[in-house]
């Protein structure tokens, strides 16, 4: 929680700040200090599976790490793992531990590292979109929202104004305002605005959730969910006639936004932090699993008959993730 102080100049909250614990899963990636630093760009597609009210029940998330710089290299990858194998185009295999990916290996100059990984439940509350139907409606939840203490106070304006333009242009520079009147400590509800497209039954699906739109949406329409989420950057313009205060307000909860962006841009980490992250999101109608029914139930079935069903259910459910990494 920032400290109160008397009227000077103050740091802001950095966009680079974590408000939550995760994500990124597990607290992110390391990379071995043992050995040479290497330039790392991360993509995740996260592929989520829910039902017909809309709950998640299955994520399998696919990272493809593009690695640069010759040399060995150890990677940890935190995250839940219930399975993980080589996705399409991987030129290594991964490592599997119940809480990361780990690689290894040595990288002649360029290097794609790829793992197809299924997350255990505990992911699906971190998961930023919600889903819910009622009737014939479907209401979309943007569900990244956090509290997150910042100061508030009599601000010069100029400066706050330059700083939400540098913002706009993209820089990430920890940045500081000149207060006018003694701060207090105040508590924000800060989120990362989501671009939700694609379609719910016949109805297609173009909008946002958060950065100056409502934080939770209402469509006429149900059927089957076929949507893919990103988490967006948003920076409001510096509105002319806006106090120091309002703009000092604006600012920071702009900052905190982006720090939760940059959250939701990771959902899995990468080992290089200074390298470029992005997560995308697929949420996608799909049937829950049914329980084979066990030895001795009512139905007769014999031991050998229940074995038999739940290998066909295993064989039928790597099949179905190998067609959709594949796809």
């Amino acid at each position: 929680m920032p400290a109160a102080a008397a009227p000077g100049t103050i740091t802001l909250p950095s966009p680079l700040t974590r408000l939550s614990p995760e994500p990124p899963l597990g607290g992110g990636a390391t990379s071995s200090t043992e050995t040479r630093p290497h330039r790392v760009d991360s993509t995740v597609r996260v592929h989520v599976s829910v039902d017909r009210s809309g709950a998640p029940f299955a994520v399998v998330a696919l990272q493809r790490l593009v690695v640069r710089d010759r040399g060995d290299y150890v990677f940890t990858v935190a995250a839940p793992l219930a399975d993980v194998a080589a996705a399409a185009g991987s030129q290594s295999t991964p490592g599997f531990r119940d809480t990361a990916i780990l690689w290894t290996g040595f990288n002649p100059g360029t290097r794609t590292l790829a793992a197809r990984a299924a997350l255990r439940p505990r992911v699906l509350p971190l998961l930023p979109l919600r889903i819910e139907r009622h009737g014939t409606r479907t209401t979309l939840i943007d569900q990244t929202q956090v509290q997150a203490s910042a100061l508030a106070a009599d601000a010069q304006p100029e400066p706050l104004r330059t700083e939400l333009e540098r913002l706009r242009s993209g820089s990430l520079a920890q940045a500081t305002a000149v207060l006018k009147s003694a701060p207090a400590t105040v508590s924000y509800l800060v989120g990362a605005p989501l671009a939700v497209s694609g379609r719910i039954g016949a109805r297609p699906v173009n909008l946002r959730l958060g950065g100056g739109a409502p934080h939770t949406v209402t469509v006429a329409a149900t059927g089957p969910v076929d949507l893919t989420v990103r988490a967006v950057a948003v920076v409001p313009p510096a509105t002319a006639g806006s106090s120091g205060r309002e703009l000092l307000a604006r600012t920071t909860k702009t900052l905190l936004s982006l720090a939760r962006v940059r959250q939701y841009q990771a959902f899995l980490g990468n080992p290089d932090p200074a390298g470029r992250t992005e997560t995308v999101y697929r949420y996608v109608s799909a049937s829950r699993p049914t329980a084979a029914p066990r030895a001795g139930a009512p139905h007769g079935r014999s031991l050998l008959q229940v074995l038999g069903l739940v290998a066909a259910a295993i064989v039928a459910a790597a099949l179905a993730l190998f067609a959709w990494a594949r796809a």
